[in-house]
């Protein structure tokens, strides 16, 4: 089953996509069949706020629809006991279990993911009516909360185009719901919206999706033209609007004619693959070169888990480049099945690699292939026994 089809329980995915994804904002009842405690409780806001340093505005609040100022974070607990929201930042990155499913769903989607957890305990309001320029989940964890969903007044805003920029609809609220623990409520970029708490004490993440647009495409492609000679060259002087015309005209040609010989939908979905980063980045001590085969033959290696891993042969047909992360890692003088074979599993032992390629020696051939992956993060050894 697939995160999402998971998440969106028991909302059929294709209807989801086809009805609410960038469209309009549903409220999905998990009927008692599902919680997201395992995600994240007030044990683990306890836990973050008593062992982590976690400075503003990483950790805020916000009271009566405004965010507060640095200097109040020293009395939260005076805040939060007024009404005040406690807002904690990038819990994605600050516990395994929501790193774990972030990376699951942004290796789905293949777009950016991000959580942000609001604590609540009152009837205050901690933000007035805005919108977010990317679309969110909310996942109820812990109270019950009331929520309200207006119609967009900017379809589809960027970034940089935030709601505080724009005067909230005066029409009524197209969604009203109150969601309880388990429950999941998705929203579109540029739907307005607000929530208050009820009567008891509340947690809900919010889970953000970054997906790329046609601007970002567009600004891609600008950084590849920036390596061109012609569109770094100066636009004609204006004394003479014939010659200004020429240049800009000349420079339309040469774009259409570099999108019609590259392949742009592939390379910027490379580049997309590359921009994700990894969800495990180090494997001490064996980056660093000592105890790879610890177990020697019997030594078990991990594929690095969630990334979108892509192979394609070598311009010499003499071996293969593995595009991961960003980078490129290159493997020479294997054979097909070996690349295939060794990607398609989630661990995999020296003895499975001597199985595969019986004519190779296991100390010249198979031990430095092995120690390249494992150096540059495509492969992880697992410890112990």
């Amino acid at each position: 089953m697939s995160y999402l089809t998971h998440l969106i329980q028991p909302l059929k995915q294709e209807e989801f996509l086809e009805n609410n994804w960038t469209k309009k904002a549903i409220a999905i009842s998990n009927k008692g069949e599902k919680d997201f405690t395992d995600l994240f409780s007030w044990e683990k806001l306890n836990y973050l706020l008593n062992f982590h340093q976690i400075k503003y505005p990483d950790v805020r609040l916000a009271f009566d629809g405004k965010v507060l100022e640095e200097k109040e974070n020293r009395n939260f607990t005076q805040w939060c006991e007024k009404g005040a929201t406690l807002i904690l930042d990038q819990i994605h990155r600050r516990i395994p279990e929501v790193a774990i499913f972030t990376s699951k769903l942004s290796y789905e989607l293949g777009y950016p993911t991000q959580v942000n957890a609001y604590c609540s305990w009152s009837s205050k309001k901690g933000f007035s009516p805005h919108y977010d320029t990317h679309d969110v989940f909310i996942l109820q964890v812990e109270g019950n909360k009331q929520w309200y969903v207006y119609n967009d007044t900017f379809k589809y805003p960027l970034p940089n185009q935030k709601s505080s920029s724009f005067t909230p609809p005066e029409k009524e609220a197209y969604l009203s719901c109150i969601l309880h623990p388990g429950d999941v409520l998705y929203i579109p970029r540029g739907h307005w919206h607000y929530a208050v708490t009820k009567e008891e004490p509340s947690i809900h993440l919010t889970l953000g999706i970054h997906s790329s647009t046609g601007v970002d495409l567009l600004e891609w492609l600008i950084g590849q033209l920036q390596y061109r000679e012609e569109w770094r060259t100066s636009l004609a002087l204006r004394i003479d609007d014939t010659s200004f015309n020429v240049s800009v005209e000349n420079l339309i040609k040469d774009l259409k004619e570099y999108i019609n010989n590259h392949n742009i939908s592939e390379e910027y979905n490379n580049y997309l693959d590359g921009l994700a980063k990894p969800f495990e980045q180090y494997n001490l001590p064996y980056q660093a070169g000592f105890h790879i085969f610890h177990r020697d033959i019997d030594t078990k290696f991990k594929v690095s888990q969630f990334q979108r891993l892509k192979i394609s042969k070598m311009a010499d047909d003499d071996g293969y480049k593995i595009l991961v992360s960003g980078k490129e890692v290159s493997i020479r003088g294997v054979p097909e099945y070996l690349v295939k074979n060794l990607f398609s599993r989630e661990t995999f032992t020296g003895k499975d690699i001597i199985n595969l390629l019986p004519d190779y020696d296991w100390e010249i051939d198979i031990m430095p292939m092995l120690s390249k992956l494992v150096n540059e993060r495509v492969i992880f050894v697992e410890s112990g026994l």
